[in-house]
């Protein structure tokens, strides 16, 4: 289930965040009525039913609100450190294509260089990047990520089309790219896997080195990958 396996049981979400980080949580919303719950849908992992637990902090939210959903009482859920740097079209366009290279080829990028136009010229593209050891060999990897809220439609005779997403959140429009890896076959499988990715949390758990997981981007917020759920709004 986790990044350190590269398995991939692809999960995961939120994370304490320090503001400086650029990660920040958005303020919960005033209360309002339970709109449902998650639940562990397969296994009763060590991770998955707490995580279930911890999400269950905030029911009052609707599943599609953008919010960090961490609570305080489950602190072992946390993200990793993510230091901004400043943004390079030529490292997006690496990025891009390591995904567009599932299929989409040069289309996929020349439409995303379309869409995110206006978004790069107002600098609301960003990239960061963090050093974290997913695979416990010791050594840590260097994986970026970039932001960019942008939504994906297929228009008639299936040319893709970006646009403006116009709910935006630092908890789904997200793209990896490990950079760097000691170990090529780490490298491989993480990239070859990011397309689904979405967010990356680390698991905590007394006498054991952390584990990695990370949210499939297809089913946020419900973490299906995660073998959690919503259930009823």
């Amino acid at each position: 289930m986790s990044l350190r396996k590269l398995n991939w049981g692809i999960a995961g979400l939120l994370v304490i965040v320090l503001p400086s980080l650029g990660w920040a949580g958005q303020p919960q919303p005033p209360a309002s009525p339970f709109k449902g719950e998650y639940f562990v849908t397969r296994s009763q992992g060590a991770v998955c039913v707490p995580f279930a637990r911890n999400l269950n902090q905030f029911r009052r939210l609707d599943f599609d609100v953008c919010h960090p959903r961490l609570s305080e009482k489950y602190p072992q859920f946390t993200r990793p450190a993510w230091e901004e740097i400043p943004f390079d079209l030529s490292v997006a366009e690496t990025i891009i294509r390591n995904v567009a290279a599932r299929g989409q080829g040069d289309p996929y990028w020349t439409s995303w260089l379309t869409g995110s136009e206006p978004l790069r010229a107002e600098g609301k593209i960003t990239l960061w990047r963090t050093r974290i050891d997913i695979d416990g060999d010791g050594a840590p990897e260097t994986i970026l990520r970039l932001y960019a809220p942008l939504r994906a439609a297929y228009r008639p005779g299936g040319t893709m089309q970006w646009g403006i997403d116009p709910n935006p959140c630092v908890y789904r429009h997200n793209t990896f790219y490990l950079l760097e890896s000691p170990n090529d076959g780490t490298r491989e499988n993480f990239n070859r896997s990011a397309f689904i990715m979405a967010d990356i949390i680390i698991g905590q758990s007394e006498g054991r080195r952390d584990e990695y997981y990370a949210l499939d981007r297809s089913t946020f917020p419900s973490l299906d990958g995660l073998n959690i759920g919503p259930r009823g709004k």
